[in-house]
């Protein structure tokens, strides 16, 4: 038996009420995914906590097979790893944004004026990070340099911090002093920020600005806990991130030829492509092109792939977060999910797949971990 989890981040959408409660996957032209729809098991999973901000990467550890409540420790790790930097398994790692600060003396009472790099020179880039490791970097303490202008800091056999480091999107247009970590055990972060103002003060980004704790989860690798020889395909750092802290092969990229190419190497294949863009930005036919590009260019060549081998297969399709377009943001709804077995093919009783016949499905998993345990439950 083989093994494809095909994940489309971000492809659940919220139906509009105003507009016969539509939403970009159940508009999508997508004829190879209606046809499986009929005959495979469609439902709900529950990839986001209630009251909680949504996270891609703590649905996606989840939906590899992970529990996340139990294991899961921040995301920063994972796109630590899937830039190809490493760390200890008892050290804390902080993603770290370099943001404008205004020019009060005290440290306490400047406000962020802006916490983005979009349009900042790789060479100025370069220069701070520079002079941020080369003046703050010590024993304990450490900068390294990720892809995309990401800048990670490494706290050696760290303790973890029960409090909250607050991302910059949260501090833009607001006064710092009460969004700072405090106590004795997190000053030294605090003083690592203050001291890059006086630092980075000649930069168009004059300070940084630490966040997103995280650790490596403890936990088996991915063919110990399961069995199954994996390999993770993606353009995005974290998800491959994950996979090597797993103990995965694994492929950048997002074409159909790489899916089959390591699915006939080994067991199983979770190849993820980042939607959430669309959401984000309110481009609702935007995403719907993208469901329709996922359905012609990826399933349908990966299904005929299955199909000529010759060999039994089992295919999920999932989204790991919902964006509705019309919101602009991440929502902590149940997305939809859809699994088609060669060997074990069912009339569904519906014709289409997308949020809608799977609300009217009786499936529903509240735990993403536990649909994977059922996905591969029957491997041979």
């Amino acid at each position: 038996m083989k093994y494809a989890v095909l994940i489309c981040g971000g492809m659940a959408d919220r139906p509009m009420p105003d507009y016969s409660n539509i939403t970009p996957l159940s508009t999508a032209d997508k004829e190879n995914i209606d046809s499986l729809a009929k005959i495979s098991e469609i439902g709900l999973v529950r990839t986001a906590e209630f009251a909680e901000k949504p996270s891609s990467e703590r649905a996606l550890f989840s939906l590899f097979g992970y529990d996340a409540e139990k294991y899961f420790k921040g995301s920063t790790i994972f796109s630590l790893y899937g830039s190809g930097l490493v760390s200890d398994e008892e050290d804390i790692v902080f993603k770290c944004s370099l943001v404008r600060l205004s020019d009060e003396e005290v440290f306490e009472e400047k406000t962020m004026l802006s916490a983005s790099t979009e349009n900042m020179l790789d060479y100025e880039f370069d220069c701070i990070f520079d002079e941020l490791s080369d003046r703050l970097s010590n024993d304990v303490f450490k900068f390294v340099k990720g892809s995309n202008k990401e800048i990670f800091l490494i706290w050696k056999q760290g303790e973890e911090y029960t409090g909250e480091f607050v991302s910059p999107d949260r501090v833009v247009s607001n006064c710092i002093g009460e969004y700072l970590p405090n106590g004795d055990f997190v000053r030294p972060l605090y003083d690592i920020m203050e001291k890059s103002t006086g630092i980075l003060e000649d930069y168009s980004s004059n300070a940084v600005w630490i966040w997103g704790s995280s650790k490596a989860p403890k936990t088996e690798g991915f063919e110990s806990r399961f069995g199954l020889k994996g390999t993770v395909i993606s353009d995005t750092a974290f998800a491959r991130g994950i996979g090597i802290l797993m103990g995965m092969k694994t492929v950048c990229g997002d074409s159909a030829e790489a899916v089959l190419k390591e699915l006939f190497e080994t067991d199983i294949v979770f190849y993820y492509t980042d939607m959430h863009g669309y959401g984000m930005i309110g481009d609702f036919d935007g995403k719907a092109a993208k469901i329709t590009a996922f359905d012609g260019e990826v399933l349908k060549p990966v299904l005929d792939g299955l199909e000529k081998s010759g060999e039994d297969f089992s295919v999920m399709i999932v989204s790991d977060i919902a964006v509705p377009a019309y919101q602009e943001r991440a929502v902590s709804d149940p997305v939809p999910y859809m699994i088609y077995r060669s060997n074990a093919e069912k009339n569904s009783g519906f014709l289409s797949f997308d949020e809608n016949t799977a609300a009217d499905s009786n499936e529903y998993f509240d735990k993403p971990h536990e649909l994977f345990e059922k996905f591969i439950s029957r491997h041979e």
